[in-house]
């Protein structure tokens, strides 16, 4: 099973973890992950804080500051930002990190942070928004001239380059917070790879044999998971991987950069 590490882009030691990303990579992580919040507000906390490294610029410098590890989202809220300009900022890290995006997707949960960013009129709507992005996506990543007309997109006869390195596009990985009906109907139409989070290896079994009959496809299974430092992650990977994952995104909730890198230290150190 592949082990990634989700880096904290927020909080009080986020510039050093994002500094620290090649320890990361030479510790034989495959992947490095980071969350998209913008904003921070007071009736949010404790779920998350005021401090927030943007998540698409700051993957770009960890793609300028590592050489192979794959590049995540997890997950990106689709509907925060423009599908144009967002299939261009992705196309863009894929080219200039020589092909190493993985686009962890989601439809978001936080109405005020939509409104802040001025996307109040995508909140409800944001499955369908979500849907739509990456129709647009998949259209732009096509290349050349195009045109566009859907529900909340518009675009007539532009052109779309470069193209991402990855083809047709790099992979999807669909989020989803436990097996809600419109996540799974999404992953069983898009994903390339089905990422949830706050589910256990038994839901990711079953979870994941309902979606591949959805689908009519076999589709690949992994799973965002957060540890706490006691001593059961190694045994909760390996039923993770017993339950069909394929990769694991590992958010160790560190109270600082010392503590990430030694629980990271500490589950590289031997095999599963």
């Amino acid at each position: 099973m592949r082990l990634d590490v989700v880096l904290p882009n927020e909080g009080a030691y986020c510039e050093e973890a994002i500094r620290a990303a090649p320890l990361f990579e030479d510790m034989g992580f495959e992947g490095i992950w980071l969350t998209d919040h913008v904003i921070g507000m007071e009736g949010y906390k404790p779920v998350y804080g005021d401090v927030w490294l943007e998540i698409l610029t700051t993957l770009a410098y960890v793609a300028a500051s590592t050489k192979k590890v794959r590049l995540g989202t997890g997950v990106l809220v689709v509907p925060y930002r423009d599908a144009v300009l967002q299939a261009k900022m992705l196309a863009t890290i894929d080219v200039l990190s020589n092909g190493r995006l993985d686009i962890g997707v989601g439809t978001g949960w936080a109405r005020r942070e939509f409104q802040a960013l001025g996307r109040s009129e995508f909140f409800e709507p944001r499955g369908a928004a979500t849907d739509d992005a990456l129709e647009t996506w998949k259209v732009c990543w096509k290349g050349g001239e195009l045109s566009h007309d859907s529900r909340f997109t518009k675009a007539s006869k532009i052109r779309f380059e470069p193209t991402p390195t990855q083809k047709p596009g790099p992979p999807i990985w669909i989020g989803a917070r436990g097996l809600a009906p419109a996540p799974m109907r999404r992953a069983a139409k898009f994903a390339d790879v089905w990422h949830p989070s706050g589910v256990t290896p038994e839901e990711i079994k079953t979870g994941g044999d309902q979606l591949d009959a959805m689908a009519g496809r076999k589709i690949p299974r992994s799973i965002r998971t957060q540890q706490a430092d006691d001593g059961s992650l190694r045994d909760n990977l390996r039923r993770y991987q017993d339950a069909g994952c394929i990769q694991a995104a590992i958010d160790f909730k560190a109270d600082n950069l010392d503590d990430l890198k030694r629980r990271a230290e500490a589950l590289m150190s031997k095999p599963l």
